[in-house]
């Protein structure tokens, strides 16, 4: 258990810190940078609901999401040739400057965290991380789990 959330705290961490960094930077959640990064990342224009299939987001925020970075001068919407009643997101030359600006930034914070660990304390964790992930996979690919069960309360706890 405590492995398990140790891993799970870690996480929340590392993705708050990288949100604390966006915001200061960009003055957006880190979701609007994912966003654009996934647009910047793709050789042609997507629909939004490619972008949502890609984040692995619901559909219903990209609204939100490509509202935002439109106003930001990111992205721009262009009606979609191929079907009439989507639009097609582009991003713009200041959204790839900003692309470009994120990227290296995130980067930078992630040498800085990993920096406390060698080169083969990365590679253990590497190679650990990696099996845990595919269990998760593997059990996200099933139904989900009911929690059960009855809790061991200790004496304290009355």
């Amino acid at each position: 258990m405590e492995v398990h959330a140790t891993l799970v705290r870690t996480g929340d961490v590392l993705l708050t810190e990288l949100g604390r960094s966006i915001t200061a930077t960009f003055g957006v959640p880190h979701l609007v940078l994912t966003t654009l990064a996934v647009i910047d990342g793709s050789p042609e224009p997507l629909t939004p609901s490619e972008i949502a299939d890609r984040l692995v987001a619901p559909a219903a925020s990209m609204t939100s999401l490509l509202d935002t970075l439109e106003d930001k001068g990111w992205v721009v919407r262009t009606p979609n040739p191929a079907d009439r009643r989507s639009v097609l997101i582009e991003i713009t030359d200041l959204g790839r400057a900003t692309a470009d600006q994120l990227l290296p930034g995130i980067r930078a914070i992630e040498v800085d965290v990993m920096s406390v660990l060698s080169p083969a304390e990365r590679a253990s964790m590497l190679k650990m991380l990696g099996k845990v992930l595919a269990r998760s996979a593997e059990l996200a690919e099933g139904p989900p789990r009911i929690l059960e069960g009855r809790r061991n309360r200790p004496d304290r706890l009355g």
